[in-house]
């Protein structure tokens, strides 16, 4: 493996690292500010916490704008009650899938510390066959982190709304990655690593890469972003889900190691409607830099999903939008796993795709 990809893992390591659940990104902000202000560029941090770097600067009354953007949030847990045993209740922040919550490390940083705890499960043998194969809803769930009563757990700092998340992990096979909060902090790793790469050129367009707040929450945390640097154009940088392993091979063909993909539709219809139709010419645009520069590009079209362009698209009067991503298996869960190479592939094409966006491509509906 060469360094680059060394870099990039090790980058990619340290934005795992930090725990950081939507709301709650003051840890993951700080760290990406001074990488960036390590480098000299401006950074922007709004009243929500979406960090905001201008990589190339127009004179011109209205400069062509272009937003590249990724949260920087993950989905975790939040306590509701301590109980009098000192073992907490949990509600999830997120959607953090309740089938992989039995036994699983958690963590939570009060009191000037790090704390390390378990999802309690039943002891298997005194489970009754009717619960064997039963998840239990989160309403059932409580954490261990190994206090005698409620009171030592409030000595301890822990308190009702404190967020939980899963235990930090990290390891690898080469390029393939595996490790919790891969989705978004690989899409934090192409941001920081593009802004590397494009620094110092001079563009056709003014770019804006922002690292956006709560779209674990609500999706609409990068809104007072967008709304202020008014794109004519703008990319998300997000999860696709890989289609690969064994139980899913049937649902698509998005493989590891396949190269970035680009989401040709995306929609959820539980709860909030919401998803994104990317704007045709913008696709095919695309499409054709990829194949110019022999970038594989990897169409997804999924249920289920949900992005922060779902909402963002809409703000002002409207501006093209695509999803662009990389393959990621397990989502949502404790672990989570990526191949780097699809991610150097990504950040290839963004930057094969910047000198062609000038303003002069006509993007135009009807």
């Amino acid at each position: 493996m060469d360094e680059q990809m060394t870099q990039m893992k090790r980058r990619l390591q340290a934005l795992t690292s930090i725990a950081a659940v939507s709301g709650y990104e003051d840890p993951v902000i700080r760290h990406i500010r001074s990488e960036l202000e390590a480098s000299g560029d401006e950074v922007r941090v709004d009243a929500l916490g979406n960090v905001t770097v201008k990589m190339n600067r127009i004179e011109g009354k209205d400069p062509y704008r272009v937003m590249i953007f990724a949260h920087m949030d993950e989905l975790g847990l939040v306590v509701t009650h301590i109980e009098e045993t000192g073992f907490l209740r949990l509600e999830r922040l997120g959607g953090i899938p309740e089938k992989s919550l039995a036994g699983q490390t958690v963590r939570a940083e009060t009191g000037g510390r790090t704390w390390h705890g378990v999802i309690g499960t039943k002891a298997h043998h005194v489970t009754p066959s009717e619960e064997k194969y039963r998840v239990l809803p989160v309403s059932e769930v409580f954490a261990d982190f190994g206090f005698r009563s409620r009171q030592e757990a409030e000595e301890a700092g822990m308190h009702v709304g404190m967020p939980v998340v899963y235990a930090r992990q990290f390891f690898d096979n080469g390029t393939r990655v595996f490790s919790n909060a891969l989705d978004n902090r690989v899409g934090c790793l192409a941001l920081l690593e593009l802004a590397d790469r494009v620094r110092g050129q001079t563009l056709p367009c003014e770019l804006y890469l922002v690292f956006s707040v709560q779209e674990e929450f609500n999706l609409r945390g990068v809104l007072p972003a967008v709304r202020r640097i008014d794109p004519h154009l703008a990319i998300t940088l997000d999860i696709t889900i890989a289609t690969d392993t064994p139980d899913l091979n049937r649902k698509g063909r998005i493989a590891l190691g396949g190269g970035p993909s680009i989401g040709m539709y995306t929609f959820h219809g539980r709860g909030t409607l919401g998803g994104l139709i990317p704007n045709p010419k913008l696709v095919r645009h695309i499409q054709r830099v990829a194949n110019d520069h022999d970038i594989p590009l990897q169409p997804a079209v999924f249920m289920g999903i949900l992005t922060d362009a779902s909402f963002s698209q809409l703000e002002n009067e409207g501006f093209p939008m695509v999803d662009l991503g990389y393959p990621a298996r397990y989502t949502h869960a404790p672990v989570e796993s990526v191949d780097l190479i699809d991610v150097d592939g990504l950040i290839r094409l963004l930057e094969r795709l910047l000198p062609t966006l000038d303003g002069s491509a006509d993007f135009s509906r009807g």
